[in-house]
């Protein structure tokens, strides 16, 4: 019984030690529903005047030059995704988490005339990069603290 006793404790401390050492939260996306000036979604690709997927492209500003993304081995290869979520569609953009700038940016082109700018401030810890501030085109729009998720409605 009492060999029992200490396999139960030894399996209960090896099952209580550092829980997912190896885990690590990137926190670096931002979502936006995208609206006309009636309101209308144009991120729904049924609407006769829809922003075209393929036409987006996202640029991340490092050492002062713009890069675009594009890495063809990921499931979202140049870093968004559209979707629709209850009765719109969304984007999520993986923004820009350079560590060698402060305010990383990002650039969304979403035709040949239109581009939006993200600069996000972050924490950084050994497991973690966490979004702590955004600011779209100079003006901030979310802070960490503000107990609300990072979407927020564009007009165009």
């Amino acid at each position: 019984m009492k060999k029992y006793i200490v396999l139960m404790i030894s399996l209960m401390i090896i099952g209580c030690s550092k829980e997912n050492e190896d885990a690590f939260n990137l926190d670096v996306g931002v979502e936006f529903s995208i609206v006309n000036l009636d309101g209308e979604d144009i991120l729904n690709p049924n609407h006769p005047n829809a922003i075209k997927e393929s036409d987006i492209k996202l640029f991340y500003l490092i050492d002062g030059i713009k890069e675009e993304v594009y890495h063809a081995n990921y499931d979202y290869p140049r870093n968004f995704m559209i979707y629709e979520h209850q009765n719109e569609f969304r984007i999520r953009i993986f923004q820009n988490y350079s560590d060698k700038e402060d305010k990383p940016i990002t650039y969304t082109q979403w035709n040949d005339v239109d581009t939006d700018t993200i600069e996000t401030t972050y924490e950084r810890t050994s497991n973690a990069v966490l979004q702590r501030k955004i600011w779209l085109n100079g003006n901030l729009l979310w802070e960490s603290n503000s107990g609300v998720e990072p979407f927020f409605v564009i007009t165009k």
